[in-house]
């Protein structure tokens, strides 16, 4: 049963026999209701339990200014339930480690999520193939890779484009997040829609190669809980691509100011295309950036080997 919120399904049956038969089940992320309540049942059933949390206390910050009291409320309840009924606790982001120390007074386990070993291994593309393939006349692109709502801020990144120069150019790939006409829209109002290239959905080669062909990573996020961990982020450091971000939940943990990218306030579209222009006047910074990310990418082979030992670590007791 669903309340409007996918946070919010609610299971009307529980898979007993499945559950009962399991070593350990692992549950991820506090915020959903339909996780609490599967390994709520599964720790009744005498099963170890393992917790991957994530977003913690992220929901105070919603935009909404209707949603932000309960879902704080929420979200708190949410994580107390989760701290008494885990036998381990996982983590994805270093922020949600410091706040489960600082405001829980608990340890956990830093498991963050990888990257296909593909994204290592394919090799560069030509920029000019892939801009001749979608007909993009600009030699500097940079690349949004996500949902196109709101919350992920597209119209910054479209309002950068009007301080930029002429040679640059945003690429969106992703699916409609409801948001992309009024994405389109304000990008024909400023006069930019000549530097704006929607790709839609594209497969995994494709991606690859949007990444190879960019300066840099667009993350232009306003809001804290639509970044809880961002695979986007690891796919272009695994491509040896630097990051330009928005200062919002997890990505100040991962994106190190002139380290691996570049971090700027949300809602700064002025900001935004000063760290921009910065990259992509520097090839050279833009490359060290990228390579430094690289060494902060997993592969999904070394997180597998890592969950493996930790549940061998709860089931040993």
């Amino acid at each position: 049963m669903r309340f409007g919120f996918p946070d919010l399904t609610y299971p009307l049956h529980y898979l007993n026999k499945v559950l009962r038969n399991a070593d350990l089940v692992h549950g991820h992320s506090q915020n959903s209701l339909f996780v609490i309540k599967m390994v709520e049942r599964a720790k009744k059933l005498g099963v170890k339990v393992v917790l991957h949390l994530m977003a913690i206390d992220a929901l105070k910050n919603h935009p909404n200014f209707l949603i932000r009291p309960l879902a704080s409320h929420y979200g708190k309840r949410n994580t107390r339930k989760a701290l008494k009924l885990a036998d381990m606790l996982l983590v994805r982001s270093i922020r949600d480690l410091e706040i489960l120390r600082e405001s829980y007074g608990v340890e956990a386990q830093y498991l963050p999520d990888a990257v296909p070993e593909h994204y290592f291994t394919a090799e560069k593309v030509n920029p000019n193939k892939f801009k001749e393939r979608f007909g993009i006349r600009q030699e500097k692109l940079f690349l949004y890779v996500g949902r196109v709502h709101k919350l992920k801020g597209p119209h910054v990144l479209v309002e950068a484009m009007k301080h930029l120069s002429k040679d640059c150019a945003a690429v969106f790939i992703g699916p409609d997040g409801g948001y992309l006409e009024k994405t389109l829209s304000l990008a024909r109002r400023l006069g930019v829609e000549d530097k704006v290239y929607y790709l839609g959905y594209v497969d995994e080669e494709t991606k690859i190669e949007a990444l190879d062909s960019a300066v840099a990573l667009v993350l232009p996020s306003i809001a804290d809980h639509v970044e809880v961990y961002s695979m986007v982020i690891s796919e272009a450091w695994a491509r040896e691509r630097p990051v330009i971000a928005s200062k919002v939940g997890v990505v100040p943990y991962r994106v190190k100011q002139g380290v691996n990218g570049l971090l700027v306030d949300p809602l700064n579209p002025k900001a935004l295309a000063e760290a921009m222009a910065r990259l992509a006047e520097d090839e050279e910074l833009a490359e060290g950036m990228g390579k430094n990310g690289r060494r902060e990418v997993f592969s999904w082979k070394e997180i597998a080997e890592k969950s493996v030992q930790l549940y061998e670590q709860v089931l040993r007791g």
